[in-house]
């Protein structure tokens, strides 16, 4: 995958440039071309080019670090690009926490690293970079080609109309002019017609037959009769209760099992976003915010991480959910005492980014550890 000049952009303190170079370095063996900020520093000419470029770019890289972390002017570009819906990339090069403002974006984890092209690390860096890039340019190019395809289709038509003789056009009913002409004249002698008959005393009577179909419409309202079946659904709600379905501001949660490895625990959660395409935050064990459950005995277990398309961490992740569209999330619990077969409450923490609260009550009860 070969991304175009200026579509990735990498941003970073003067202090980390030996590990910028080595990340271009590792990226342009993957074929994805990088333009470095150079020289972050208080200079109009490299602020201008780098906000030149910025505008340009659809991807930014930022580097984060002890140092990159107090760069006012490194925070206000990141935010810039934030701002202006620019995919932001951060990536850690250090063990530091990152400004508040971009803690709603998953990072990148590049911690000791030595250059190696074929580290993990480099390895999750480039496919996240290759899936942004395929992702925006298939939604570019698919939108192009039906302009195209849609100027074609009517300049085909256009053509034909012109190059079409009238007796096949009126054939084809493209254009008639004398039977658009003789039908007007028809329809307004009709009302001409009828116009003076709607005086006469015979037509008021025959028309007082037609109010009798409406007398006949209790036939039709008895329709509803079904939809009262519908509103009385036992069945489906008794489905939605044995298998565990929660619904939380348009996130709907399923819980499709718990499962018991030795002395692990696994649950699978089906989410379904019901709501328009937004992204949402599920936590591990972060701080104050963690997905946990409840045994029999009143002992809390924490989660020990979280994982969902693809991406595992211990603390959180964060995601894009589509519309209508399924995504699985596992939870996974550790050194869980082996006496512990069935759990009383198990409880997911989870953030929407359209609203800045935490979703509450997404719990299942009483579920029962399977192998």
């Amino acid at each position: 995958m070969n991304a175009r000049q200026n579509e990735v952009c990498l941003l970073y303190s003067e202090s980390d440039k030996a590990i910028a170079s080595l990340l271009e370095d590792a990226l342009n063996y993957y074929s994805i071309n990088v333009w470095q900020a150079q020289n972050i520093s208080i200079g109009s000419k490299i602020i201008n080019q780098t906000t030149e470029m910025l505008d340009k770019a659809k991807f930014v890289i930022v580097l984060w670090s002890n140092n990159s972390v107090k760069s006012a002017l490194l925070k206000s570009l990141a935010s810039e690009a934030k701002k202006n819906n620019k995919i932001l990339i951060p990536v850690l090069i250090e063990n530091i926490k990152i400004p508040g403002e971009f803690l709603d974006i998953q990072p990148a984890y590049l911690l000791n690293w030595d250059g190696d092209h074929e580290n993990e690390q480099i390895v999750k860096l480039w496919r996240l970079i290759q899936d942004k890039v395929l992702k925006y340019r298939s939604k570019k190019v698919g939108f192009n080609q039906f302009i195209a395809i849609l100027g074609l289709v009517l300049t085909g038509l256009s053509v034909i109309i012109a190059i079409t003789p009238p007796e096949v056009r009126c054939f084809f009913k493209l254009q008639c002019s004398e039977n658009t002409s003789s039908e007007k004249t028809l329809k307004s002698s009709e009302v001409t017609s009828q116009s003076p008959t709607e005086t006469d005393l015979p037509n008021p009577i025959k028309s007082t037959p037609t109010p009798q179909p409406i007398i006949e419409n209790p036939l039709p309202n008895k329709t509803p009769a079904p939809t009262l079946t519908d509103k009385n659904n036992p069945s489906i709600q008794q489905e939605t209760g044995s298998q565990q379905s929660v619904e939380v501001e348009g996130f709907i949660f399923k819980l499709k099992s718990c499962k018991r490895l030795n002395e692990n625990v696994k649950c699978d959660v089906l989410i379904t976003n019901t709501l328009k395409d937004r992204e949402l935050r599920l936590y591990g064990n972060y701080t104050s915010k963690r997905s946990k459950f409840l045994d029999l005995e009143g002992i809390t277990y924490p989660a020990d991480s979280v994982e969902i398309d693809a991406i595992k961490n211990n603390y959180y992740v964060s995601t894009q959910l589509i519309q209508n569209a399924n995504v699985r999330l596992s939870v996974s619990f550790i050194e869980i005492p082996l006496q512990v077969n069935k759990i009383q409450v198990l409880n997911i923490e989870a953030e929407g980014f359209d609203s800045p609260k935490s979703l509450k009550d997404i719990q299942f009860r009483d579920i029962v550890l399977s192998k």
